[in-house]
């Protein structure tokens, strides 16, 4: 499979720079994991293994107080980490920055007891939406900090690094978002496509949905078979549309339509556009390539190469490509990335990197893993 530019690092490639690199090697940001008996947080703690400058000093698991994060996963039992504690006995005055992962609805009070010295970067959706009444809609609950809301910075990285560089508080995009926001955004914002009629079918790995005890997800429930769910109503949609309509002259509405897939990890979004008068997939093809030219996990394959999940297994990357359609006038958009690194905790230690000041790649040159 060719791609349009090399995805390894080289001497001769250049990536984005955080303005900060002078930051002497030596230092070490004292790191807290909260929530870390859960996929994402078991994920921040394997990438983190590779980081020069990150060092895990605090951990939580209410559930799992008391216990190590070896005896919960023994994949990660070589680390070298503190004993998991409650929230409530941690002592935040030891760490510089915390990744939270912690369910939705569960964040935003214990985020507001934060010290406001510390970066937070927080995988739930509870800082996602800035419209806290749309948060209260589609969450069920009302915005239990709303004032700091109002500081949150949502963390596309690749679009909004620049806020994201100097924010307190970032709240890291949802896996299915950011595989959308990706190839749409460049797209909508050149006027490429139009805002009507787009569509999205999308498939997860189950790993998405958490590692809860939960029938809908259990072996005989999800094996041999593909689950639609959330069908209209999936709490990613005004998230999706958040994003899209900050870059469209007009309103953006989807049709997103989610489904589990009998695979541990990885993610695809088909994605159905109707094109601007005038407009080629040739043209999406050199907008997305002019776009992602420099971009260290954002690969744009050769033409007619399709993205499969398998090649992004385990990293950080976003491959994608476009299609004609055999409709005039419309085009397919294929995006894959894996949904526990860029969409989940591998696009949270990015942001984490560019908010200390180092280069966002750090920690996270992992390769995908094949077969």
């Amino acid at each position: 499979m060719l791609l349009v530019r090399a995805s390894v690092v080289s001497p001769s490639q250049t990536f984005p720079s955080t303005g900060q690199e002078s930051k002497k090697s030596s230092e070490t940001v004292r790191v807290g994991v909260l929530g870390a008996s859960g996929y994402t947080g078991s994920e921040i703690v394997r990438l983190l293994a590779n980081h020069p400058n990150f060092k895990i000093t605090l951990m939580t698991a209410d559930r799992k107080a008391g216990q190590s994060l070896g005896s919960v996963f023994p994949h990660l039992i070589t680390q070298e980490l503190p004993k998991m504690i409650a929230v409530k006995d941690a002592n935040f005055s030891e760490v510089d920055a915390v990744f939270c992962c912690l369910p939705h609805g569960t964040t935003q009070e214990i985020i507001k007891g934060l010290p406001r010295g510390i970066k937070i970067v927080d995988l739930s959706a509870d800082f996602r939406l800035r419209n806290i009444d749309e948060y209260e809609e589609w969450y069920g609950q009302p915005h239990r900090a709303p004032e700091l809301q109002k500081e949150a910075v949502y963390g596309l990285t690749e679009i909004l690094r620049d806020d994201i560089r100097n924010a307190r508080l970032v709240a890291n995009p949802g896996c299915y978002p950011t595989s959308i926001q990706l190839p749409l955004v460049p797209l909508l914002k050149e006027r490429l496509i139009e805002v009507r009629n787009i569509i999205i079918d999308a498939k997860s790995g189950v790993s998405g949905a958490g590692r809860g005890a939960k029938e809908a997800n259990l072996y005989t429930e999800i094996a041999e078979g593909i689950h639609s769910y959330g069908i209209t109503k999936h709490r990613h949609v005004p998230e999706i549309e958040q994003g899209l309509n900050d870059v469209s002259s007009s309103k953006v509405v989807v049709s997103f339509t989610p489904h589990l897939m009998p695979m541990s990890r990885g993610m695809q979004s088909t994605i159905y556009v109707e094109m601007a008068s005038g407009v080629t997939t040739e043209d999406l093809y050199q907008c997305l390539s002019s776009y992602y030219e420099n971009e260290e996990f954002v690969v744009l394959l050769e033409k007619g190469a399709i993205p499969h999940t398998r090649n992004v297994r385990g990293s950080n990357y976003c491959f994608m490509n476009v299609f004609d359609d055999r409709i005039t006038g419309r085009a397919i958009i294929v995006s894959v990335i894996d949904n526990l690194v860029k969409g989940a905790s591998g696009q949270a230690l990015q942001n984490l990197n560019l908010m200390m000041g180092y280069p966002e790649g750090t920690g996270l040159r992992y390769q995908p893993l094949f077969p």
